[in-house]
């Protein structure tokens, strides 16, 4: 039941970008004076900045609730907030994965990726049943662990397999496929095993999301939606002439990240 009431709520979310056409609009409804990288929305409406090594929660009012740092162990690259319960942070530099409760307190000891084997690790990301995900650029491949820690699927040398050379920046898993993005190649998809499924054409983007079937990113100063089923593509403008680090949608709202401010909107 909570797993269908969630799907029905995300649906209700993406109506307003299918209704741009006719009139919807991004209303501001908060301007905070902040500088980060890049920010993660979850599914409670709650948005997180990334700065250096500083991690900030702050409700869809723009309020700052918590805020977790870490200096010794260098940047905070990613916060995986699928589980806004259980929060994912990945400190590269010293190939380190945390985990966080809601209050930005952690939650449990450290897992350092040279004991797994993959020291070099550049990216990971929360799986299902507590396992996650790391991409491994020396065999160019994704490589999933369990709970107890232990190996359970690899999709082998992407590159052979796809027939293409690739660097990817960013990794999240949703409903069970995991998505890996490339800028110059697109978005490589994979099944919940590793088998490499398909490439969606999208490249260079921002940031992205992918909702119930539906790639949902930002391109210049518009966010676009496009159905990966129907082909339908719809997109809604964002005012202001900032140029955007990062535009994420949930529920009413549309999180805009940009180099001096972090913009919250209302869907109208």
């Amino acid at each position: 039941m909570k797993k269908r009431c969630l799907k029905y709520l995300l649906a209700l979310m993406l109506l307003p970008l299918a209704a741009a056409a006719q009139g919807t609009r991004l209303e501001k409804a908060v301007s905070l004076e902040v500088s980060g990288s890049s920010i993660s929305v979850d599914q409670l409406g709650y948005v997180y900045l990334i700065s250096e090594s500083i991690l900030k929660k702050f409700d869809d009012k723009g309020t700052l609730l918590f805020s977790y740092t870490e200096l010794r162990d260098g940047k905070v690259q990613s916060a995986d907030v699928s589980d806004p319960l259980k929060i994912m942070i990945f400190n590269p530099d010293f190939g380190k994965i945390k985990y966080l409760d809601n209050k930005l307190s952690l939650k449990k000891d450290f897992i350092a990726l040279a004991d797994l084997g993959y020291p070099n690790a550049t990216l990971v990301s929360a799986s299902y049943d507590n396992g996650f995900w790391l991409y491994d650029p020396l065999t160019s491949q994704v490589i999933r662990f369990d709970y107890s820690l232990k190996q359970s699927h690899a999709s082998g040398n992407i590159s052979d397999i796809t027939g293409h050379e690739i660097s990817p920046v960013y990794m999240v898993e949703v409903d069970n496929d995991l998505y890996l993005y490339d800028p110059q190649n697109g978005i490589l998809v994979f099944d919940r095993y590793g088998t490499y499924l398909r490439l969606l054409p999208f490249k260079n983007l921002k940031s992205f999301q992918i909702i119930l079937q539906q790639v949902v990113f930002s391109e210049g100063n518009k966010l676009k939606k496009y159905n990966l089923k129907t082909y339908e593509e719809a997109e809604l403008e964002i005012p202001g002439s900032e140029e955007i680090k990062s535009a994420l949608l949930c529920n009413d709202k549309v999180f805009v990240l940009t180099d001096k401010h972090l913009d919250i909107y209302n869907i109208k």
